[in-house]
């Protein structure tokens, strides 16, 4: 997968820079252990460190899609803002301080995932009614408000196709362009709706186990740190790249439609999940702090954008 070349690639720029003296072994999910395993792994020091989505571990820190996959949230550009200019790297520290962790930080930030891939069209908030939609996390519990009223369920990604194909699902959401052309989704669909709204970015972050990280020089853990910020920009403008390329292999497919969502709708589900974070908040602080603190960043970034976005 894509984030995982570009982690192989972070481990030959930091080397090298390095001459030598920094070599990280990275091993996909089955390797040494299962992805699983990671989180417990790194903070009792089985292993250095974990590199994942942080919000694949909801239900150790609960407000972890904040930082990394919130819907109807931040671009990776905006994520990336926050997190080094607004206090969302502290907060990320803050979160984390009940675990053995010496270093956190992002290696990755992804372009938008396609919004979903499907066979009916869901062009109004009634159009989501009852459709049978794979997906989990906020985005689930977003799509299960009486608002919208979706079948929701959750299946792992390697059954998408034939769940598919048994007409078992209606839609599903699953990854960017350039990751899903290489499934063959559009084999059997006929659209692929965008944007991505409900993960217009994806954060991959790294932990260090507190210990491992104690035990590196001063100038390794700069070195570290420096590279890791390098990687990620250099890997998202990649992607985009990727991702145009896949986008115009689906314009062509005469059997498949690109369907953007419409604005309306793309503000009623901004509604729904607003509700959806403010009930978080009034029953978590902290939540309610990290949200507001995101809230009022994208204040801050749309101002630029009023009087500093081409129109040609």
């Amino acid at each position: 997968m894509h984030n995982m070349q570009w982690l192989y690639n972070r481990n030959t720029m930091l080397e090298a820079a390095t001459n030598g003296r920094f070599i990280i072994e990275s091993h996909p999910t089955g390797a040494i252990m299962h992805g699983k395993e990671a989180f417990d792994a790194t903070n009792d020091g089985t292993i250095d460190a974990l590199n994942s989505t942080m919000h694949t571990w909801i239900g150790k820190i609960p407000s972890s899609p904040l930082f990394s996959a919130r819907p109807l949230g931040f671009t990776s550009l905006q994520m990336v803002g926050w997190l080094e200019h607004a206090g969302g790297l502290d907060y990320m520290y803050d979160v984390l301080e009940p675990f053995n962790f010496g270093y956190t930080g992002y290696t990755y930030v992804s372009t938008p995932e396609d919004l979903c891939w499907s066979n009916v069209r869901m062009d109004t908030l009634e159009d989501w009614k009852g459709v049978k939609f794979r997906t989990k996390g906020f985005w689930a519990e977003v799509l299960e408000d009486p608002r919208v009223g979706a079948s929701v369920t959750t299946i792992a990604g390697a059954e998408l196709y034939a769940a598919g194909e048994k007409g078992i699902l209606d839609a599903w959401e699953y990854s960017n362009a350039a990751t899903d052309i290489a499934l063959g989704f559009y084999e059997i669909m006929k659209y692929v709706y965008v944007p991505g709204i409900h993960q217009p970015a994806t954060v991959i972050w790294e932990a260090v186990n507190a210990d491992s990280w104690a035990a590196l020089p001063d100038d390794l853990k700069v070195i570290y740190d420096a590279v890791n910020h390098a990687i990620a920009i250099q890997a998202y403008t990649d992607l985009v790249i990727a991702d145009a390329a896949a986008f115009a292999e689906f314009a062509a497919m005469p059997d498949l439609e690109i369907v953007t969502m419409p604005d309306k709708l793309q503000g009623q589900f901004f509604e729904i999940a607003d509700d959806l974070y403010n009930k978080k908040s009034a029953e978590d602080p902290f939540f309610a702090e990290v949200y507001q603190s995101q809230l009022d960043f994208l204040e801050t970034w749309k101002l630029f954008e009023q009087y500093q976005s081409p129109k040609f």
